[in-house]
């Protein structure tokens, strides 16, 4: 998509208005809809329900747009899974030094070892999901989960309750892919997820550093980089329960 003088101003208008704040929209019909952000997070964009839904009753959504406040117009690692996640085009204005950029689906893929942690999009749900897709060749359901959602009692035991709709089972003893649920922190439910690779850390999706020891987990720590690491007495300790997808039976 050419980005015309017309659309250019309009997108520029709008990330001036709500500056230092990230502007968004869409680009419906060659023409520049601008949207609320309901974003908690200053470095991060969600187009209010309501606004997407008017533009969609316009028309075919051609874009999505959002600006970067004080930053190039450079992809994020956010921004690049998200243009995969949609299947648009993703305009990227920034401001207040004016720079556009206009992206399209490659293929992105964040790597499974050393991601960055963004809670419901790269959380350790997500690393098990991909490692079972692009390891095991798996495709698993994903579910809606509220940041925190541990910490309150009255919420359902999102884990506990997930990966048995997602076709796990309990088992006693780890096999290779297994996933090892776990109470981290002081926390009202199990929140937190480990896949166990055993003596085998290598990944055939992806080139990665040697990894040696016979208990190596795979998995993304809260607000960190993913990793494997060794599975150690503090992660016995805080292992709950054993799952197996059903169809990984010894």
């Amino acid at each position: 998509m050419k980005l015309t003088t017309k659309l250019k101003k309009a997108i520029q208008a709008h990330a001036a208005e709500v500056y230092p704040d990230e502007c968004c929209g869409v680009i419906v019909n060659k023409e520049y809809i601008p949207c609320r952000n309901i974003s908690d997070n200053k470095d991060q964009f969600e187009i209010h329900h309501e606004d997407l839904a008017k533009a969609e009753d316009l028309g075919e959504i051609q874009a999505y747009v959002h600006s970067h406040p004080n930053a190039s117009a450079r992809a994020s690692e956010i921004d690049l899974i998200q243009i995969e996640l949609h299947e648009k085009l993703w305009v990227i204005c920034a401001y207040p030094d004016i720079e556009f950029q206009v992206y399209e689906p490659c293929g992105y893929k964040a790597p499974l070892v050393g991601r960055n942690y963004i809670h419901g999009i790269q959380d350790c749900y997500s690393i098990v999901r991909d490692f079972y897709e692009r390891e095991l060749g798996i495709k698993l359901i994903d579910f809606e989960r509220q940041d925190l959602w541990w910490e309150s009692k009255d919420n359902k035991s999102l884990y506990l309750d997930g990966f048995g709709e997602a076709g796990f089972i309990e088992v006693d003893q780890p096999q290779y892919g297994d996933v090892l649920l776990c109470r981290v922190g002081r926390t009202e439910h199990v929140n937190h997820a480990v896949i166990w690779l055993g003596d085998n850390g290598i990944l055939k999706s992806e080139q990665t550093e040697p990894c040696i020891g016979s208990a190596l987990i795979l998995h993304h720590p809260y607000g960190r980089k993913s990793v494997r690491e060794i599975f150690g007495q503090q992660w016995q300790e805080r292992t709950v329960k054993i799952v197996r997808y059903k169809n990984l039976r010894e």
